[in-house]
C-alpha cells in the first residue's frame, strides 16, 4: 500500500495539542492507515510563536515526528501565483495562509485544515476533511 502524505495546517496541530482526548482529533484520524503527516515551516512557526515556554518540549516531540517543508524557490513561485489569483478575484486571505497553501501546492500535497473558508478560494489547492 502506498503511503499518502498530507500537509497539516497550524489549526489542526493546535486542536490536537489542546484536546484531552487526542485519539479523537482530526490529526489522530489523519495519521491512521497509510497516511504520513507533514507541515510547512510557516505553519510550524504559527504554532510555536503562540506556544508557552512550558509546552515547548511537547511541541518539539510533535514536530520531530513529521517532515517540515522549507520555504524554497518552488514555494515562492507557488505563493506568487496564489497571491495573484486571489488578488485578481478580490478574495485575498492572510499571508500566512497563502504561504501554507503554496507549500502544499508546490509539493503536490493535500492540505488538512479547519479553515476551509479561506483555503477553498485557492484554485489549485486540494483539501482534506
Amino acid at each position: 500500500m502506498e503511503t499518502v502524505m498530507v500537509m497539516i495546517d497550524a489549526c489542526v496541530f493546535i486542536d490536537y495539542f489542546r484536546s484531552k482526548n487526542k485519539e479523537n482529533t482530526f490529526l489522530a484520524k489523519l495519521t491512521q492507515g497509510s497516511r504520513k503527516c507533514c507541515t510547512s515551516a510557516v505553519a510550524k512557526y504559527e504554532v510555536l510563536v503562540g506556544a508557552d515556554e512550558k509546552d515547548m518540549d511537547e511541541w518539539r516531540r510533535i514536530f520531530d515526528k513529521i517532515t517540515v517543508f522549507a520555504f524554497d524557490e518552488a514555494t515562492i513561485n507557488s505563493a506568487r501565483m496564489v497571491y495573484r489569483q486571489l488578488k485578481q478575484e478580490n478574495k485575498l486571505i492572510g499571508l500566512g495562509d497563502i504561504l501554507i497553501a503554496a507549500t502544499a501546492i508546490a509539493n503536490d500535497l493535500p492540505l488538512a485544515t479547519f479553515n476551509r473558508h479561506h483555503f477553498e478560494r485557492i484554485r489549485d489547492l486540494r483539501l482534506v476533511g
